[in-house]
Formats: structure tokens, C-alpha cells, sequence
């Protein structure tokens, strides 16, 4: 900005200042700003005495005063709290979507299983694209639209799966479902957070489904086939692509590196498996993760952001 529109503008706003077109520390805020702080002494004294001259004389007109009230408005209304229609949507979206929850946890139960499944896959289905919708121009409400959509998939999924009669394989291949949805999602909204649901959650089903085959002829060295080659894979995978992107590098590599760990925490819930081996296991883990840590640091600074 050059120094003679910057001059026009200061004064402009001394008039605005002295004639109280605008709140006083309204004006001075926007002095200071296109003053850099730098005003002349000689501008705050004949401020000051400009002020106690109205202060005797008083402030104008009545009308002046009223013309300075609705200039002050105008400008709190434009500029402090503006009203857009995507608000008016949100708060009426929101709204319309409590009430119906309202109504729902009342007479859910008196709808039929179909009816409930319906239900459930309207309102995630809902949910999912106005996450699409709102994922530019208002993230903070993406996030809010996803945790609810899968929040719903999975409790109302989970509740109906039951109420048909389903098996515990049934339920997990379910989940199953949904930790892939998860998967993909991150790809479409481009979030790392839902890519470690999606994979840490396909990793916990993984340990739930085979826990009965490990514990039925229980080694430790068993225990590790099931979980070391599935580790070493994705911590690989995460290697590989570090150069193309990091971003989703760093989220195989951290999931590989919880599943290098998955045989021991998989082994407190087998009677057999002794907990002095389990510990053992666990800490040449540690020291062999510690050292992959150390050996690979340039990977991992550039993931951490170090």
C-alpha cells in the first residue's frame, strides 16, 4: 500500500474518530493497524482534547448520536458476527437431526428389524455425504459427520447383526466390512487418522478370529508365524512407499510395527502361554524395534515431522 493512500485512509478514519461516526476503540484499533503503532504525539493530544472539548460542549445532535448508534450496529452486524446460509442450514440441519434422534430413541423398539436396519443405513448414509459436502469448505464438520457415520455403522450394524441371529464370525466378518470402508474413506477424504482405523481395527479382528486356532496346540514360535510376516509386510510396504507418499508411508509402517507386537498381546488371552516367556518375547521386541527405530530415523523424522 502506497504512502498517500495510507494517509488518505488514517484520515479518513480520524474523521470517522471525531465525528463518532464509529466506536472510539474501533477507530483506535484501525489506526494502530495502518499506523503500524507509529502515530504522532501530537495526533493522541488533539484526540485527547477533542474529547474533552465534546465531553463540555457535548456530543452532537440527537441525531448525530443516533446516526453514530446505527453506524456502530451496521458495523458489529457486518463484521463482528455474520450470518451466512450455510449457518442457517447447519443449525437447522442439526436441529432437525437431534429431533429425530429424539424421536427415534422413543419408538425404536416397536419397529421391526428391517425397519431398524433401514433406519441405520439412512442416517450413516446421510451423514457420509454431507461429510463430502462440508469436506472444503468446513472440515471441523467433516470429522463430526464421519465419527458419526461410522459410530452408526458400527453400534447399530453390531446391534442388528444380533438381532437377526448372527454368529460371532458373522459379527466380525461385519466389522470386517467396515474397517475396509474405513480403509477407503481415508484414500476419498484424504485423513491418515481414518487409514489407522481402518487398518488397527482389521489387525484387532485378526487377532479376535485366530486366537482359538493359536491356543488350540499353543507354541510361542507358533503365535509369531501368525503375526511377524504380517508386521514385516506392512512395515515394508510403508518403506516402499515412502517416496511416492509419506504421508500414507508412515501409516503402514506404524500399523506394521503395532502388529510386530500382536502375537504377545494375543498370548494374554491364551491360558496356556506362560507369562514369563510373553515378557521376554516383549522386551527383545523392544530392543529390536528400538533398533529399526534407530537404523531408519531419516524415514522416521520425515513422517514425525522432527
Amino acid at each position: 500500500m502506497d504512502d498517500q493512500r495510507k494517509r488518505t485512509i488514517i484520515a479518513e478514519i480520524e474523521n470517522w474518530r471525531r465525528n463518532h461516526l464509529l466506536p472510539e476503540h474501533y477507530c483506535i484499533f484501525l489506526l494502530n493497524l495502518y499506523t503500524e503503532g507509529d502515530r504522532p504525539p501530537a495526533a493522541e493530544t488533539a484526540t485527547k482534547q477533542e474529547r474533552k472539548k465534546g465531553d463540555v460542549l457535548g456530543a452532537g445532535s440527537a441525531s448525530d448520536r443516533g446516526h453514530a448508534a446505527s453506524a456502530s450496529y451496521v458495523y458489529e452486524t457486518k463484521y463482528v458476527s455474520p450470518v451466512t446460509g450455510k449457518m442457517v442450514m447447519a443449525w437447522l440441519l442439526g436441529a432437525f437431526v437431534i429431533a429425530g434422534l429424539i424421536l427415534l430413541a422413543f419408538h425404536f423398539n416397536r419397529f421391526q428389524t428391517p425397519m431398524q436396519i433401514t433406519i441405520f443405513a439412512c442416517f450413516a448414509l446421510v451423514f457420509y455425504i454431507l461429510g463430502l459436502v462440508f469436506r472444503r469448505s468446513a472440515p471441523p464438520l467433516t470429522h463430526l459427520f464421519l465419527c458419526l457415520c461410522f459410530l452408526i455403522l458400527i453400534a447399530g450394524g453390531v446391534y442388528c447383526v444380533k438381532q437377526l441371529g448372527g454368529s460371532q464370525p458373522v459379527v466380525l466378518l461385519y466389522l470386517g466390512v467396515i474397517c475396509v470402508l474405513l480403509c477407503i474413506s481415508a484414500f476419498v477424504f484424504g485423513y491418515a487418522y481414518l487409514l489407522y482405523g481402518g487398518m488397527l481395527g482389521l489387525a484387532l479382528l485378526y487377532g479376535v478370529a485366530t486366537v482359538d486356532r493359536v491356543s488350540r496346540e499353543y507354541t510361542w514360535w507358533r503365535s509369531e508365524l501368525y503375526w511377524v510376516p504380517l508386521a514385516c509386510l506392512l512395515t515394508g510396504l510403508g518403506f516402499l512407499m515412502n517416496n511416492g507418499n509419506p504421508k500414507w508411508a508412515s501409516v503402514f509402517a506404524v500399523c506394521g510395527l503395532a502388529a510386530f507386537f500382536g502375537a504377545e498381546l494375543q498370548s494374554l488371552y491364551i491360558p496356556e502361554a506362560k507369562r514369563d516367556v510373553i515378557q521376554l518375547l516383549l522386551f527383545i521386541k523392544v530392543f529390536l524395534a528400538s533398533a529399526l527405530f534407530f537404523f531408519t530415523r531419516r524415514y522416521w523424522f520425515a513422517w514425525l515431522r522432527l
